[in-house]
Parts: structure tokens; C-alpha cells; sequence
């Protein structure tokens, strides 16, 4: 009988202990847990310019767009063929950043040349209005995660409106005559954006072929000899 007892009186107090620990180790999801500091984003300070002899590499960039077929329907994607850049970017100084480019939409290209002939060339106004859309930048500001907000003019379509983009940087890269890479010694550094604008709404689009919102991915690539 006494050895009943101990051994009740044992895993008793075993669960006595692992209820204390529980209730010590865990914190209820309501409980207040102090103030969660942000990461510590480092930037750099690089400058990518093509008024310091960087060059846009357009064989390596690409301005790419998206939106829903028919407004409702699978999500229909493309490029422009003919596109460049401008860059006066520094790294950790925002402010005295600028970036321009331009797409011309004649050349659009989705893979598939009876629609890029046709209908979307009406979609995107090449014939009516302007077969080239610019997009110019205003403001840079750090995102405080590592990247930057850009405010910018877009003007598509006889329409001129300022969009958002979030732009994040790809440091630079050097390679040697040594590394095997032809043309060296380069250095390469990128630029990728996106933003997103209402093609109907705003830039007074008339198609049933799209959907109001169109998202822009732009990847602009920079190259500098020696």
C-alpha cells in the first residue's frame, strides 16, 4: 500500500512540475510580449550612372507586363521588343537618384503574332494615339527594407499619371580578363522595378480584350568596361 501511495504522490508531482514549466516556458498568444524591433537594413553606397560611363545592357534587361484576359480569365503576358533606360542612381542617397525609360508598343510580343498584330496593337492605342509610352521618374525614397519607393510619370496613351514602384538594386559585380567571361574586364549592376496602373480607368483604355489593372516588371542591367 505505501508503495501505491509513493508512486501516486510520484506522478502527481511529476505533473505538478511539467504544468509549472508549461506555464512558465509558453506565452498566450494574447499576452504582451514587448516591442519587436525592424531589422537593420544596411545600404550601400554604390552608384550606378550612365554619366560615369555605365551603359544600359538592353541584350540582358527586359520590360515585361500582365493582366487578365478578358478582365476575368487566365492572365495574359508579354513584352516589348524595343525598350531602353536611363540611370543616375545612388545607392544610399536617394534623393539624388533619377531613372527614365521607354517602351515602344508596336513591338509587343506574346508569343503569339496573329494577336500581336491585331487586336492588342488597337488595345494599346499604337494606332490612334502615341506608339511610345515613357516612364520618368520624380521622387526616390528608401523602403527601409533594403529597397526604394519610386514616384513616377507614366505617359501612356495621351495620358500623363503619376504610378508607384517599388525598385530594388543588384549590387555590382566584377569580372576580371581571367574569368573566363568574354569581353572582360566589366562590371554589371541591375535595377528591377515594378508598378502597376489602371489601363482603363485612368489612361482611358477601351477594350474588352483586358483587364483594368495592368502590372509593369521591368529589368534594367548596366554594364561598365574595366
Amino acid at each position: 500500500m505505501k508503495n501505491v501511495k509513493f508512486y501516486l504522490a510520484f506522478v502527481a508531482g511529476i505533473l505538478v512540475y511539467a504544468m509549472v514549466l508549461h506555464t512558465s516556458s509558453c506565452t498566450r498568444e494574447d499576452a504582451p510580449i514587448g516591442t519587436i524591433e525592424p531589422p537593420d537594413y544596411q545600404y550601400g553606397t554604390e552608384t550606378v550612372k550612365n554619366s560615369e560611363g555605365w551603359n544600359f545592357d538592353k541584350t540582358h534587361s527586359s520590360a515585361l507586363w500582365e493582366t487578365n484576359y478578358l478582365g476575368v480569365s487566365a492572365l495574359l503576358t508579354g513584352r516589348f521588343n524595343t525598350f531602353s533606360a536611363k540611370a543616375e542612381f545612388d545607392e544610399d542617397n536617394p534623393e539624388n537618384s533619377s531613372l527614365s525609360g521607354f517602351v515602344v508598343l508596336s513591338t509587343v510580343n506574346t508569343g503569339e503574332p496573329g494577336r500581336d498584330a491585331g487586336c492588342l496593337l488597337g488595345t494599346f492605342g499604337v494606332t490612334t494615339i502615341s506608339d511610345t509610352a515613357r516612364l520618368t521618374s520624380k521622387k526616390f525614397e528608401l523602403d527601409g527594407k533594403g529597397g526604394y519607393i519610386v514616384t513616377a510619370e507614366l505617359d501612356f496613351h495621351g495620358v500623363k499619371k503619376d504610378v508607384t514602384m517599388q525598385l530594388n538594386y543588384t549590387p555590382m559585380t566584377h569580372f576580371d580578363v581571367d574569368s573566363g567571361i568574354s569581353g572582360a574586364p566589366y562590371a554589371v549592376a541591375g535595377l528591377t522595378g515594378q508598378f502597376e496602373f489602371n489601363a482603363k480607368s485612368d489612361f482611358l483604355i477601351v477594350s474588352p480584350n483586358i483587364a483594368d489593372r495592368v502590372v509593369i516588371k521591368l529589368n534594367a542591367q548596366f554594364k561598365k568596361p574595366g
